[in-house]
């Protein structure tokens, strides 16, 4: 099963562009879906590449992955992770309840 990076302070890692992560808490850029890595390995493999490397207190919490290699914010929630939600999000009024 896939797995999404979490960090209780900046959420769910959506991805990175221009040299820059996203996270869920912090700035989702309307993104509706996390980037999700094959196994816990490669998500490790990932946070090394960081400049900064692994955040501590980082969890891998195993997702659906449903829309490719990403895995949707009601695959998130449905994992029992927070959703993140706003007016730039296509199914901000869709979230399961």
């Amino acid at each position: 099963m896939a797995v999404v990076i979490f960090h209780e302070e900046n959420g769910v890692y959506l991805g990175s562009a221009m040299g820059m992560g996203f996270w869920s808490k912090l700035d989702p850029v309307g993104q509706p879906a996390a980037t999700t890595f094959e196994n816990e390995a490669e998500a490790e493999a990932h946070m090394a590449s960081w400049e900064s490397g692994r955040p501590d207190g980082v969890r891998l919490v195993p997702v659906d992955a449903d829309q490719g290699d990403y895995a949707s914010i009601a695959a998130c929630v449905h994992a029992g992770l927070p959703g993140w939600i706003d007016e730039q999000t296509p199914v901000a009024n869709a979230l399961p309840a």
